[in-house]
């Protein structure tokens, strides 16, 4: 699959998802985006949207980064109401499960289908409970449509960044308060930029030669948190 490859990239309005999105248009990629005001829960709207943008073509590549900043906030899970645990928890669910079925639409076969999650679910965070269950069930999302999708020659795979790299891309912080998260000990390589790291994993596995892996997390920390 040629860099030039159309890309459809869900959650290009904040955080890495925005520079996922403008690093692949800059060196030439044709992108699709969203509108930033649509909600992913709405299958109806979201399928309406995909249809008007792609039209009777196929986009070669999904990219899916987004989740709902409320999931960011960081808080004791005794002093969560129902409704705070199901924006913080179940609305991000819900979108990646629309945006997936969604997306399969307009997906050619042989396409490719990459998740970008933040890596909290690994260690677990006492304060971002709701977050943490968000993003595994996510991943276990992830694998199973894989193998549902392999019949199409289609892969599913899951590529997961520090939550700082998550929320911030390639921007500097600004206003936005970025929750702290406990790691085990220091990246094992020397920094770099997240967002150069996760668009050569994207590469990767778009090419021909990754076609045989589907169902995959691969982590893209640095070597901070190293999972079996």
């Amino acid at each position: 699959m040629a860099p030039s490859a159309s890309t459809l990239v869900i959650g290009s309005s904040s955080g890495i998802g925005f520079s996922i999105a403008r690093r692949l248009r800059t060196r030439g990629d044709s992108i699709i985006e969203l509108p930033s005001t649509l909600d992913l829960t709405n299958a109806e709207a979201v399928g309406e949207s995909l249809r008007s943008l792609v039209g009777s073509g196929s986009v070669d590549r999904v990219v899916l980064a987004a989740i709902d900043p409320s999931a960011f906030r960081s808080a004791p899970i005794v002093s969560l109401t129902e409704s705070e645990w199901d924006q913080a928890a179940e609305y991000p669910m819900r979108s990646a499960f629309v945006a997936l079925q969604q997306a399969h639409g307009v997906l050619a076969d042989g396409g490719r289908v990459i998740l970008i999650l933040p890596t909290v679910a690994a260690t677990g965070v006492a304060g971002l409970v709701p977050l943490c269950t968000a993003v595994e069930t996510i991943r276990v999302m992830a694998k199973a449509v894989a193998r549902r999708w392999g019949a199409r020659s289609i892969t599913v795979n899951t590529i997961e960044v520090e939550l700082a790299a998550f929320m911030l891309g390639d921007s500097d912080a600004g206003d936005t308060e970025v929750t702290m998260v406990p790691v085990l000990g220091q990246p094992a390589l020397p920094p770099a930029s997240a967002v150069d790291d996760v668009i050569g994993l994207i590469d990767m596995l778009a090419s021909p030669a990754a076609g045989a892996i589907t169902g995959a997390l691969l982590v893209a920390d640095r070597g901070t948190v190293m999972q079996p």
